[in-house]
């Protein structure tokens, strides 16, 4: 009777058991627990609140699952307990987590009192067999493609930003004023940014019709200072600013061709100032010479000699021995640029360039004009205008006053020839290269209105 109670009992159990309860899988990717092979451990249903339950989908990456009644989760996913929700996967084990939050009381408040467990107590490292601890073969199949793919793809993003990493701009020196002089000729950073500033508002029209976009305004100024300053190559430019020959030429041409119209065109053309505002300035070395309204002086720019023997004899000055274009530069006495012809034949001499450049019509009844001794230029001067230039010698002695007179002239003269020299120092002048030999009126002058922003040749005027 008592065996046959003990067989009704058992079929009674195997019957009232449903299949969830025979065999439980934890739903989480690559985990293979099942409570048939792994006894010891627990299996624990989802949250009712929908707030808890997204989140552990998102823990294990399921996001689009929709669990049931039967899902489950194994107690090897819980290291901080059930409260703090499934934070060990096969996926980072192994890695180092500094801290991992544990749950607040509201959330522990939020999970259902009355969800089951399923097996024993929640496991810890004696509990699980080394199977358990290492994740199997398959997922770390999964994780080596995975790196795989990251790390190409890695690659891709580092040659990509590569690509757009200029290797110089303005913002590597704008806070050293020594560099910022070298480069541009200018004395700081602050007057970078003003010449900036100036060309925002400017109507910028591309040289080859088709903008600059990806390199910011002040290294598309950089560049060009760059340019003018320094001579720098086509390609030396196009390295540091990692672009094409092209684009640099693009910018040169564009920037350059704005700063004549803002500097040039838009202060100083035809705006040579009168002696009265020269008096407002005047050094003590013109003080012999009060009148004084301009010191003129001519200079040279070497220029590629790739043209026709006739146009080659116009460009050849015997006085530099090669190939030159030539312009006529005046000078307030307090230092300062205030005229420049456009730029004529090496041959053309001082005389001729004056009559034509324009400078004579700016001159009025009053007026001195200081210059040196190869400008005889007395007979085409207008009426009212004097000239002050060194004696000439005559009589094989020049007289005491004579001395006198050229001394003053020279202590004078001097600043003058420091200026010129100063606007030497813009090398694109040292040698003009045929692709920009028509746009080389442009380039003196805009390198005599940056020669202008320099600080002053003299500390009194300054």
């Amino acid at each position: 009777m008592a065996s046959a109670y003990v067989i009704v009992a058992k079929y009674v159990t195997s019957v009232s058991k449903p299949n969830w309860a025979r065999m439980v899988q934890c739903c989480v990717p690559s985990c293979n627990n099942r409570n048939d092979v792994n006894k010891t451990i627990s299996y624990y249903r989802f949250p009712l609140d929908d707030n808890e339950k997204r989140r552990w989908l998102k823990l294990i990456r399921r996001k689009d699952f929709t669990p049931n009644y039967n899902s489950r989760v194994c107690g090897w996913h819980f290291p901080h307990g059930k409260a703090a929700g499934p934070t060990r996967f096969a996926w980072n084990e192994g890695k180092a987590f500094p801290h991992i939050s544990q749950p607040t009381k509201r959330q522990k408040k939020m999970l259902p009192a009355t969800v089951e467990d399923e097996g024993g107590a929640e496991p810890g490292p004696s509990h699980l067999d080394t199977a358990q601890k290492t994740p199997s073969s398959s997922s770390v199949l999964v994780l080596e493609i995975e790196n795989k793919m990251l790390r190409k793809e890695n690659d891709k993003l580092k040659k990509e930003l590569e690509k757009q990493k200029q290797t110089f701009s303005f913002s590597q020196i704008s806070s050293h004023p020594d560099i910022v002089n070298y480069y541009t000729g200018l004395p700081d950073a602050a007057t970078v940014l003003f010449l900036e500033t100036l060309l925002s508002k400017f109507d910028l029209q591309y040289h080859f019709d088709w903008n600059v976009q990806k390199m910011p305004l002040i290294d598309q100024l950089l560049l060009t200072l760059m340019k003018l300053r320094l001579n720098c190559g086509l390609v030396d430019l196009s390295v540091r600013f990692n672009c094409c020959r092209a684009t640099v030429t693009n910018i040169f041409i564009t920037i350059s061709s704005a700063l004549y119209d803002i500097l040039y065109v838009g202060m100083m053309e035809n705006k040579i100032p009168s002696r009265f505002k020269n008096q407002t300035s005047l050094p003590h070395c013109f003080q012999p010479f009060p009148n004084c309204r301009i010191v003129l002086d001519c200079t040279e720019v070497p220029v590629s000699n790739t043209e026709s023997l006739d146009t080659q004899s116009h460009l050849y000055s015997h006085y530099k021995g090669g190939t030159t274009l030539k312009a006529l530069i005046g000078v307030a006495p307090n230092g300062f640029i205030t005229f420049a012809s456009d730029l004529y034949g090496g041959s053309t001499s001082d005389k001729a360039i004056t009559a034509d450049c324009g400078v004579l019509q700016q001159l009025e009844a009053g007026d001195m004009v200081m210059a040196d001794k190869g400008f005889t230029i007395r007979d085409i001067l207008p009426a009212g205008v004097s000239l002050n230039i060194p004696t000439f010698l005559v009589n094989g002695q020049f007289t005491m006053e004579e001395i006198n007179h050229n001394r003053l002239i020279a202590s004078a003269r001097v600043h003058v020839e420091r200026s010129i020299q100063r606007l030497k120092t813009f090398h694109i002048l040292s040698y003009i290269p045929y692709q920009y030999k028509k746009h080389a009126n442009k380039i003196l002058k805009v390198c005599v209105s940056l020669t202008n922003l320099q600080t002053p040749i003299l500390r009194e005027i300054a």
